[in-house]
C-alpha cells in the first residue's frame, strides 16, 4: 500500500468516527427527551390517582347524602297520608262554611266577602276562583282591608 492510499483510509476512518459521534449525540438527546416525557407521564399518573381518590371520596359522601335524602323522602311521603286521614273533618267544615258564604245575600260587598273568606283561611287563589276574579284583584282587596284596619 502506498502512503496516498493510507491517507485515504485514515480520512475515511476519521469521517466514519465523526458520523458515529454525531449518531451517538443524536440518540443521547433523544433518550434525554424520552426520560423527561416519562417523568412527566409518571407525575400525571400520580395526579390522576390523587384526583381519582378525591372523586371516590366525594362519591361516597354523595351516596350517604342520597341515602339520607331517600330516607327523608320516605318519611315525608308518609305524612300526607296521615294528614289526609286526620283532616276529613276540617275539610267538611271548610266546605260547609264555603257553602254558607255562597248562600249570602248579594247585598254584601264583594270586598267584604273576600275578606271573610280570607279570615276563614282560604287562599287568594281559591278566593279568586270562587268569585271569578284575577288573583291580583283579590290581593288588592285584602291590602285595602289591611290599610283600612290601620
Amino acid at each position: 500500500m502506498t502512503i496516498k492510499n493510507l491517507e485515504y483510509w485514515v480520512l475515511a476512518q476519521v469521517g466514519l468516527e465523526i458520523i458515529l459521534i454525531l449518531l451517538l449525540t443524536f440518540f443521547l438527546v433523544k433518550m434525554r427527551s424520552m426520560s423527561k416525557l416519562l417523568k412527566e407521564s409518571q407525575e400525571d399518573e400520580k395526579s390522576a390517582a390523587d384526583n381519582l381518590k378525591k372523586l371516590s371520596d366525594q362519591l361516597t359522601l354523595l351516596e350517604t347524602k342520597q341515602a339520607a335524602l331517600e330516607e327523608t323522602l320516605g318519611v315525608l311521603s308518609e305524612k300526607p297520608v296521615s294528614l289526609q286521614e286526620q283532616n276529613p273533618s276540617r275539610r267538611m267544615a271548610a266546605s260547609e262554611s264555603y257553602k254558607n258564604l255562597a248562600a249570602k245575600p248579594r247585598g254584601a260587598s264583594l270586598r267584604l266577602q273576600v275578606e271573610e273568606l280570607h279570615l276563614q283561611g282560604f287562599s287568594s287563589a281559591e278566593i279568586a276562583h270562587r268569585f271569578r276574579l284575577h288573583p291580583t284583584e283579590v290581593k288588592m282587596a285584602l291590602d285595602l282591608a289591611r290599610l283600612k284596619a290601620e
